[in-house]
């Protein structure tokens, strides 16, 4: 049974090698992928025993991450575990995450991280529930933390996702994947360290929720195109028709004719006849894919 640990990395040169040494401890072989860093991150990776793959310019890690699961189908891997290169989760705890799948109960295990929260900084507690909450959304997803990055994943998921998004959406997206392609998923509480001695992200809170967010609702729209484009684009014609039709009951009892109101009316029904026939063309592509899969 070939197990692998995939490290997806940009400038993680101060705590990448000791990652790489324990993690070699469980596992047969670290492949890191460096996301096109400027740091030694390559070198130490190297030295530490990894085999790594380099990208000649920062992609983003969902790039990294097609990188890895590319490189593990190729190997032929039976497991792979995905592990942050920061220090802030414990390689000690890869054989609790690939037990489930050795004993063949889950085919994806989610390292799961919010039982114990003190530690956990504020903005990360909201932000985390925030993308919970809009990834639930495109797949009703029961899962409390979508966004780890430590993860376990058989043999049969390796083969069966398909990732296309290149930023931090990378995460939600492989498990909407799952979800829809019927793959067993579970959670596992692990350690989270959050004061590692160096910056455990490499974006802002902020654009890392906005790149997330984006992601998700790209996958929403095409996903589910009826139910978030369609009916809010036939609400907006109907409420641009009550409108239209108010000033029309208007002009015609008092001879007022107002501008504003036959504005709202006809952009309102424009902006909805839009996000209809954007809804009809996003599900006949979906429904080809789906063919076509």
């Amino acid at each position: 049974m070939l197990k692998l640990a995939c490290i997806p990395a940009f400038n993680e040169e101060k705590a990448i090698g000791e990652v790489i040494k324990k993690s070699l401890m469980y596992v047969d072989e670290v492949v890191v992928c460096d996301d096109g860093s400027s740091d030694q991150t390559s070198e130490i990776a190297k030295k530490a025993g990894a085999h790594v793959i380099r990208h000649k310019k920062n992609l983003g890690k969902g790039a990294a991450m097609k990188t890895l699961f590319d490189y593990s189908k190729e190997m032929d891997a039976d497991i792979i575990i995905t592990i942050d290169g920061d220090g802030q989760f414990l390689p000690e705890e890869i054989p609790r995450l690939m037990e489930p799948i050795i004993k063949g109960k889950s085919d994806i295990i989610i390292g799961y991280r919010f039982d114990d929260q003190s530690e956990m900084p504020s903005y990360r507690k909201i932000g985390n529930k925030i993308l919970d909450k809009f990834t639930s959304l495109a797949a009703e997803l029961p899962y409390r933390d979508t966004q780890g990055g430590f993860r376990a994943y058989s043999k049969t998921a390796i083969s069966s996702i398909k990732i296309t998004t290149s930023g931090f959406g990378v995460d939600s997206e492989i498990l909407i994947d799952a979800s829809k392609k019927g793959l067993r998923i579970s959670e596992e509480k692990v350690t989270v360290i959050y004061n590692t001695g160096g910056n455990t992200s490499t974006k802002g809170p902020v654009s890392h929720s906005k790149e997330v967010i984006g992601s998700i609702l790209e996958i929403i729209a095409i996903n589910h195109p009826l139910r978030y484009l369609g009916l809010p684009g036939i609400c907006l014609i109907v409420i641009g028709i009550i409108v239209g039709i108010f000033v029309l009951i208007t002009f015609n009892e008092t001879r007022y004719f107002s501008i504003p109101f036959t504005l709202v009316s006809i952009f309102t029904a424009i902006i909805g006849i839009l996000m209809l026939l954007m809804s009809v063309v996003l599900f006949s592509i979906s429904a080809t894919s789906r063919r076509n899969y």
